[in-house]
């Protein structure tokens, strides 16, 4: 069983955005609002960001050699798929700059034709590119399903 992760510089990044975030927020209400409002507002833009970064982007994926995929968020399995019965895609968009930002999502088609996006921007290019090189292993083939990068 192969296990994919979020990357370290992921999470050191967002925790090392929040509190910039915050200060941010708060130079800029000050130009309307009161200053104890600003601290306010400063603070819980800090912190949202960093329990973006600690929780919300906590995620993983699990892949078996019979091809069971699993997704779990915050900790807890969010979804299992059979890929022998899925068609798979992806869509990326990459951000350029300071740290930047790769917009990562998973696309899965299951046997019943739902189709379900999961957010692996945190997994990072490189891990997510090896995750989906090895899921295109088990499912069905398709020259139709969404493989979109963008700059």
């Amino acid at each position: 069983m192969q296990v994919y992760k979020r990357t370290m510089f992921s999470m050191v990044k967002g925790i090392i955005i929040a509190p910039f975030t915050g200060l941010l927020v708060f130079i800029l209400a000050q130009l309307l609002l009161p200053v104890p409002v600003c601290i306010i507002l400063g603070l819980a833009a800090a912190g949202v960001l960093v329990y973006m970064a600690l929780i919300s982007e906590n995620i993983y994926f699990e892949l078996d050699d019979n091809g069971a995929f699993r997704y779990y968020q915050k900790g807890s399995l969010k979804n299992t798929f059979d890929l022998g019965t899925c068609r798979i895609g992806y869509k990326r968009k990459t951000e350029w700059g300071f740290l930047g930002n790769n917009d990562i999502k998973l696309q899965i088609i299951d046997g019943a034709n739902e189709e379900i996006f999961i957010d692996s921007g945190p997994l990072g290019t490189t891990q997510f590119h090896a995750m989906f090189e090895r899921m295109e292993k088990y499912a069905i083939p398709d020259t139709e399903t969404l493989k979109a990068e963008q700059k």
